[in-house]
Parts: C-alpha cells; structure tokens; sequence
C-alpha cells in the first residue's frame, strides 16, 4: 500500500487504497435469511486510510508517559464495540508510505503501525463485523410484481408513486441535531431529526447508536482552534477519552460542529449479502420507522410489505415490554393510514397484517375485511390477494357471493316493484286495497323513469348492478319520507297478538280490524324479516263515518259527489304526521310527487280507509326490501365509498372460533325505520 509523499508548505492528505475483506463464514443461513450488521467476529470489510503531515518536532521526555496511555486507548478502540472504529496514530514521515497486505483482525492492524511520537497522522476508519444475529425475512407472495415504490397519504387518496427515499423533506426537521444515513458508504444523510425523539424510545439499540455517533462526532469533528493549530506528539488527538466513561444525555449538549447544530451522526446500513429487493425493503422501513415516530406518512413497495417490515423492525428496536403491534396501531390511527377505503390493495394488505399471529386486530381486520367485499370484484385480480390468509379469503369469497344475492334480489324486486306475493296473505274481501297497490305501483314507475330518464337506471360497473350504494341509500331516504309522514306513532307492533297468529292453524282469515296484523306476521315468517317496530299506518276515517250526522247541502256550486270528494281529502290530510315532520321530510321530492298523486287517484272511489291500507303494503315490501341492502356494517371508519358496505360475516373473524359475535355487522334492524322510532320514544 502506498501514499503519496506529503507536501512542505502545509498539510495535505491522501486516501489509500481500500483493502478487500477476507471471507466471513456464514452460520447455516437459509435462503430468506441474512445477517444484521454489528455483532460477531471482527471483520474488516472496507477500510479508508488517510495521512496528515505537518513539520515534525522532537517529543520531550516527559510525554512519553502520554505516548503510552494514548496508543493503549488505540488498542482499545480497534477492539472497540460499535459500528465502526476510528485509529488516529503519529507515523514517522521517514515512514509515510506504510507497505502491507490485508489485515485479518484488529490484532494485526494495531502490530502495523507504529506509536513513535512524530509529525505524520494516519486515519484508519473500519467497517465493522457482520451480526451473528439472524433475521428471517417475512415472505410476501405479491412482492415481486410491486413496480415501484408507493406513498400511502391517510387522506382517502389512492397510492401515489413516491422516489424520495435518498433525502426524505417529511422527515428532515430544520431543528433537529441528528442526521441518519441508510448506510456507511451513504455521502449524504437521508434523514435530520432531533436525538431526543430516539432517546424517548427507551430503546438500547437507538440510545447506543447515539452514543456511538456521538463519540464519532467528537473524535473527527475537533474545532477549527484545534484543527490549525501545530500538533506535535499526540496530546490534542481527542483519544484519551476512556471508553467507560459515562455520556451525558445528547441532547443537552451544546454544539459540537463549528457553525452548525449537528451532534450525531446515526446509520442504519442494510444486510451483509442481501438482494436488491431485501436492501430497498430495509431501507424502506428505516425510513418509515422514523415516521411512525414523528406520524409521518407510510411507503413501501406493498401495503402488507410496509406494516410487516415496520413491525418486526420495531420488534427488532424496541425493549420487549413494548407492544409493538399497539404503537403501529396507534401510529396508523392518528395519521389515517387505515383509511383503505377505494384502494383494493391496501385493503387486502391491512386485512392479511391485521390477522397476523402477533397482530390479531379485531376493528383492523374489520373495516379491511368490509372494504374488500366491497372491492371484491378488483382485487381478486390483484397479486396482493395471496398474502391473506386461506381462510379470509375463503369468507371473502362467501360474503361477496351472498352480497351479490342480495343486492341481486332487491334489484328484482324494484325493477317493477313486484310485491304481488303480499296478497297471498291478504284477507281482505274488497278489491278496493288491490287496485290501490297496483295504482301506486304505476305512479312510482313513472316517477322515477321521469327523474332517471328510464327505470331501472342503466347498469353500472363490471357486475351489472344497475342498483348502486348511492342510489340504494336515495332510494331509502325516499320511501323513508313516506314513511315518516303516514307512519302511526303511537301503535307499536304487539309480540302477543303476533304469537297467537302464529299458533292459528286453521287456516281461518281473522277479522277485518286485524288484517294487517296478519299480513305483517306472514311476510315477515315467510322472508325472515324482523318486524318493523312501528307498522302500521294513520288512517282516515270511513265512508261511513264521513256521511254520518252530516248531511249534504246541495246547491248550484257544488254537487254530493264534490262534497264527499272534499270530505275525502280532507280526511286523508288530518291522518298524517304533516304537522311533526322537519321540512327534509316535506321536502322531499317523491312525497310532493306522492301528496299530488292522492289529491286525485281513487278520491270518487269509496272507502279512503281501505285505498290507504292497500298503498301501505306496497310500502311496507319496498321499506323490508331495502333494509336488507342499505345498511352498513357499524363502526367502520371510513364510508365514503360507492361499493356496499355490508357484506355478512358471522361476526367474527377467523381466528375467533367462539360462537359468541364479537363485532358488529350489517343489521336490517339499524334501518331507517327501526332507528327513527328510537328518536320518537326519547321525545315522548
């Protein structure tokens, strides 16, 4: 190895050669596996060697003394124990040109070089040896298809293609003292931040990384002062610091670099024999691990890839009393980062992290499992499927064909408004309350093929639903104004009268009064509906009663039938909740539609009564019907979606074998109709 001579007029350095690493034994590793750097056998793997030289002077005898104590304080930091070692020596400059080989060990390398008291200094800087610790990278099956890096915002935008990893603007904080570099060969530092946010960690691995970028940062960062003074033997050297002596905390220091704040330099370099792939992964969570830690956003190749890496790093940093599946929860919810809502790939990835076995996130597992029903149709295409679990995917598969079952069914129904199965149960012996149904059943045709030019609307998406969340929930808002304006509140639907129906077994009609009642029993045992709470309907007073006592006034202006036709719409106006309804409800465009429509169909017909029950069971099909697709999963996060919301999944996940439900799913009963009557009975 050789230098070049040193000029006269002042010093100068040169770098030498860079020596190779002899051969490290690998213990057993497997395919998948690598080794962390940092701990076993020393290694020299890459060493820069440069000299200062200056004017020499003669030591005094009385240094010797100082001669020795410094070059065992040099013995000690070759052996020393952090990330890499820095050996500052006085060479003789009748000596400058240092001929060698490669050293094996710190033993050989402290034999080379002389300790001799004169004018030249030579910077050894090494590279430390390989950990024998052994990590197990976590297999992603959809990995190798990932294109690029990704940035997930927590805002509800899709993934955005991000290439930011070398200098990282979220994560360089203009305060900060710390700079942290992706590896020892890195010219550049990737992140700034402050070193209390490491020292808070409480983690032995971080705090010990500061202490040794902070040693660094004294030991080749000296003054200016220092710097252009005349050195002569090696009493200003900054190496006579014992290697026990106890730091103070970092960031109470003051300044240790001329002009600027920077007091440690930290590296985090990747795997010794790691492929490109696992060396980006590495990286990539250094990165976000730094952001879990400042509430940054989060990157990586995949979404499952991100939070798997992340967490085994802070399983890998973090004391062990740490929950670390917790801090990455608590991480992900104060960014918005679980927010997966219109991104089938990150749904799938927080659906396969949260049932990990060191994971196990019930409401996580929850809304991902939710949104990918919803998005089902997209991501069973996407490489991203196969990192969850078999049996997740298996119920994925049944929720989203029972869904489209539904919603399928419902579609059926509206397309015509087919409820002609409702007067297999009828009892009543008039035709007046068929007529009516059917009535109604063409005004609403024609209503809404006039607001969505043509009914049923044209189909939207791959699987021909013409029926779409959005419109299903417009659709509920409707028919649950008609239902709030004739609804009677205050008869409620009696369980008694219900079990004696049920027990009837003679196939006998019951009278009149009841016949509803009996409607509302066999619909609901027939389509296992749950039995809207406030059934019935405020109806208006008879023929009968309307003629009796009352007597007609003819005249030149008004005839009998105009009269009783007044009688009639007055009759139907009084048996409404007109009076107790906000104006969203009057507002409403089919209630106005539906108000104009009565003023004129079937007013000269008779009973108002029977025109009023027939219309109701029209409407209460339509309102059973709707409950079963319009009502999302509770407690999910995030709904701004246009997928549905309420796939079935027996309320658990898979690893909760328990017949108990822990979570919440789509319910019939948290519909409109069963919701709003809980707002009537708090009123009083």
């Amino acid at each position: 190895m050789e230098s070049r001579s040193p000029q006269e007029n002042g010093p100068k350095s040169s770098p030498l050669s860079t020596w190779a690493p002899r051969e490290h034994t690998r213990q057993d590793l497997g395919p998948n596996e690598h080794a962390l750097p940092g701990q076993g056998a020393f290694l020299l793997k890459k060493t820069e060697v440069s000299i200062h030289s200056e004017p020499a002077a003669p030591f005094s005898d009385d240094q010797s003394s100082d001669q020795a104590s410094t070059y065992s304080t040099v013995q000690d930091e070759i052996r020393g124990r952090s990330t890499r070692n820095t050996i500052s020596m006085r060479h003789s400059e009748e000596q400058s040109s240092i001929h060698g080989s490669v050293w094996q060990s710190s033993d050989d390398l402290a034999k080379a070089i002389d300790p001799r008291p004169f004018g030249t200094t030579v910077s050894i800087e090494a590279a430390q040896p390989v950990k024998a610790y052994v990590q197990k990278l976590h297999e992603m099956k959809g990995l190798e298809q990932a294109a690029s890096m990704k940035r997930w915002a927590g805002d509800g935008t899709a993934a955005e293609v991000w290439g930011k990893l070398s200098k990282d603007p979220e994560l360089w904080d203009k305060s900060g003292d710390t700079l942290a570099y992706f590896g020892y060969q890195r010219p550049q530092p990737s992140f700034k931040i402050k070193a209390s946010l490491l020292e808070n960690t409480k983690s032995h691995f971080l705090i010990s990384k500061l202490h040794d970028g902070f040693q660094r940062s004294v030991k080749l960062s000296p003054t200016r002062d220092h710097a252009s003074r005349p050195r002569h033997g090696m009493k200003n050297l900054n190496l006579r610091a014992k290697r026990h002596q106890e730091l103070p905390t970092l960031s109470e220091n003051g300044n240790l670099r001329d002009g600027n704040q920077i007091r440690n330099e930290i590296h985090f370099p990747a795997p010794e024999e790691a492929s490109r792939v696992e060396i980006l992964r590495h990286h990539i969570t250094t990165r976000n691990f730094f952001a879990s830690l400042l509430g940054g956003t989060l990157v990586g190749l995949t979404y499952y890839q991100a939070l798997v890496d992340l967490h085994e790093r802070l399983l890998l940093y973090m004391p062990q009393d740490v929950d670390c599946a917790q801090l990455i929860i608590r991480y992900m919810t104060q960014r918005n980062l679980h927010n997966v809502a219109n991104d089938p790939a990150a749904a799938g990835g927080l659906l396969a992290w949260s049932e990990n076995s060191g994971v196990r996130w019930q409401e996580g597992w929850r809304e991902a499992f939710v949104h990918c029903v919803g998005m089902y149709d997209n991501l069973r295409h996407l490489p991203e499927v196969r990192d969850i679990s078999h049996g997740s995917r298996t119920l994925l598969e049944r929720s989203h064909v029972e869904l489209q079952a539904r919603i399928e069914a419902c579609e059926a129904r509206l397309s015509a408004f087919d409820f002609d199965d409702i007067w297999l149960a009828s009892a009543w012996s008039s035709s007046l309350p068929r007529r009516a149904f059917d009535r109604l059943r063409q005004f609403l045709k024609q209503y809404y093929v006039k607001t969505q030019k043509g009914w049923p609307p044209g189909a939207h998406g791959s699987n021909d639903n013409w029926l779409t969340r959005e419109f299903i929930q417009r659709l509920q808002i409707d028919f649950g104004s008609l239902y709030d304006y004739y609804v009677d509140r205050y008869r409620r639907w009696d369980r008694a009268t219900e079990l004696r129906m049920q027990a009837a077994a003679d196939g006998k009609y019951f009278d009149e009064a009841n016949s509803f009642t009996e409607v509302f029993v066999c619909l609901n045992k027939r389509f296992r509906w749950p039995p809207i709470p406030y059934p019935y309907p405020l109806l208006p007073v008879t023929t009968a009663e309307l003629t009796e006592g009352k007597p007609f006034k003819q005249n030149i202006f008004s005839t009998k039938a105009k009269t009783m036709e007044k009688r009639i719409l007055h009759a139907c106006a009084e048996a409404s909740n007109s009076l107790r309804v906000g104006p969203e409800t009057t507002s409403n465009g089919l209630l106005e539609a539906f108000l104009r429509f009565e003023k004129t169909d079937l007013v000269s017909e008779g009973n108002p009564r029977e025109v009023r029950q027939g219309r109701w069971m029209l409407l209460y099909g339509i309102l059973q019907i709707l409950a079963t697709v319009s009502v999302d999963t509770p407690e999910l996060w995030f709904k701004d979606v246009p997928y549905f919301l309420n796939p079935h999944f027996k309320g658990n996940p898979p690893w909760r074998l328990e017949a108990e439900k822990v979570l919440g799913e789509a319910n019939p009963m948290l519909s409109h109709c069963w919701t709003v009557s809980k707002t009537w009975e708090a009123e009083g």
